[in-house]
C-alpha cells in the first residue's frame, strides 16, 4: 500500500509539473501571437496612414486630351503628383464649363483661357490663373492657300467661321481694322464644328480661328495647303495667355502649400515634355488611346508645342503682368469690359 501511495504521489507530482510546463509554454505562445498581431496591425495601420496621406483631387481639362495637356499626364505618369502627396484625377469637362466647376468649388484646378476669364472676373468669380501652359498666344487665322489670305485685311469678302462670341468678334474687328480692312464686309458663317479644318477643306467657310499647335499641325498632316497668321503678330495686345491653369481662390487660401506642390509637380511635367517631346507624346497617347492611330501627328504637334511652353524652362508658367494687363485694357477700351481688371486674376506665387 505504501508503495502504491508513493507511486500515486509521484504521478500526481509529475502531472502537476507537466501542467505547469504546458501553462508556461501556452503563455509564451500566446504572448508571441499577440506581439505578432500587434506588429501586423501596426504595419497595416502604417500602410493605411501612408495611403491616407495621398490626397485625391480633381483637375478638369478644357477639352479632350491634346498636347496642351501633355505636361499634366507626364506629371501623373512619372509620379510627380505622388511625390507632392496628391493623387490628381484628370477629368474631361462635363456639360458644365471647366471654370464653373472651379468657381463653384467642385474642383480645385482646371484648364481655361485668359480671354474667357475676363467676363468671369468682372462678375467677381473666385478664380485665379496660377500657371501659363504656353508662354505666348499661338492662336491665329487659318485659310486655304488658294484664297490668298496673307494678312487680316484679306479677310474682307471671305467667309469666316465664327462662334458668335462677343469677345471673339471684337478681336476680329480690331484685327481686320488694324490693317485697314472693313470688318463689316467679312462674311460671318456659324462654326459649330469641333474641328475647323474639315469645314475649311470642304468650303463651308474660308477662314477660321484656330490654335496652330493642334489644328494647324492637323491641317498639315491631312495635306491641306494652308496659310496661317498669328494674332499677336498684328495686334500686340492679343499676345495674351491661352491656355492657363486656374484654381479656386478659397482652395488656394486654405491649401497654400498643397497648391504650390501641385503646381510645382505640373511644372516638372511640362519641363520634361520640353526636353523629351517624343516620349512625352507617347505618355499622352497612353492616357488617351483614341490618339494611338494619330501618333505621327501627335508627335509633330508635341515637338512644336514643346518649344512654345516656355523659352526658359525654369520660368515655365510665369505671367508677364504687362502682357496680362494689356489684353484687359484693350477689352475695356473696346467695350468688352466695364471694369478695370489691371493686375487681377493671376499670380506667380505658386509657379516660381
Amino acid at each position: 500500500m505504501e508503495t502504491y501511495l508513493k507511486e500515486a504521489f509521484l504521478k500526481k507530482k509529475r502531472g502537476n509539473k507537466m501542467k505547469k510546463t504546458w501553462k508556461v509554454f501556452l503563455t509564451i505562445v500566446t504572448a508571441f501571437v499577440v506581439v505578432l498581431l500587434v506588429a501586423c496591425g501596426q504595419g497595416t495601420a502604417s500602410k493605411d496612414n501612408k495611403e491616407a496621406e495621398v490626397k485625391k483631387i480633381d483637375f478638369i481639362l478644357d477639352w479632350t486630351p491634346n498636347t496642351n495637356h501633355t505636361g499634366l499626364y507626364v506629371a501623373k505618369e512619372k509620379g510627380y503628383f505622388k511625390e507632392a502627396g496628391v493623387d490628381v484625377d484628370l477629368k474631361l469637362p462635363p456639360e458644365e464649363s471647366s471654370s464653373d466647376l472651379v468657381i463653384n468649388g467642385k474642383a480645385p484646378f482646371a484648364v481655361y483661357f485668359q480671354d474667357y476669364m475676363a467676363k468671369k472676373l468682372e462678375k467677381g468669380a473666385g478664380i485665379t490663373a496660377v500657371a501659363a501652359i504656353v508662354e505666348h498666344n499661338t492662336s491665329g487665322i487659318i485659310s486655304r492657300k488658294s484664297d490668298n489670305v496673307a494678312s487680316p485685311k484679306d479677310l474682307v469678302g471671305k467667309k469666316y467661321g465664327t462662334w458668335n462670341d462677343p469677345t471673339e468678334l471684337a478681336m476680329l474687328k480690331t484685327l481686320v481694322e488694324s490693317q485697314g480692312g472693313d470688318f463689316e464686309k467679312v462674311e460671318k458663317v456659324p462654326n459649330n464644328d469641333s474641328n475647323s479644318i474639315i469645314p475649311i477643306a470642304n468650303g463651308v467657310f474660308d477662314t477660321a480661328w484656330i490654335y496652330y499647335g493642334w489644328d494647324g499641325i492637323l491641317a498639315k498632316s491631312q495635306g491641306v495647303d494652308a496659310n496661317f497668321m498669328y494674332l499677336k503678330d498684328y495686334v500686340k495686345e492679343f499676345d495674351y495667355y491661352s491656355p492657363v491653369i486656374i484654381a479656386n481662390n478659397d482652395y488656394l487660401k486654405d491649401n497654400k502649400e498643397e497648391a504650390r506642390k501641385v503646381i510645382q509637380a505640373i511644372k516638372k511635367g511640362y519641363q520634361y515634355a520640353m526636353e523629351h517631346p517624343e516620349e512625352a507624346a507617347d505618355i499622352l497617347i497612353k492616357n488617351a488611346p483614341e490618339l494611338k492611330e494619330k501618333r505621327d501627328f501627335v508627335i509633330e504637334s508635341q515637338k512644336y508645342l514643346s518649344k512654345e511652353y516656355a523659352s526658359d524652362k525654369e520660368k515655365w508658367g510665369q505671367f508677364d503682368a504687362a502682357r496680362w494687363n494689356a489684353f484687359y485694357k484693350w477689352g475695356q477700351e473696346n467695350g468688352i469690359l466695364k471694369e478695370d481688371l489691371t493686375d487681377k486674376g493671376f499670380t506667380n506665387e505658386f509657379v516660381k
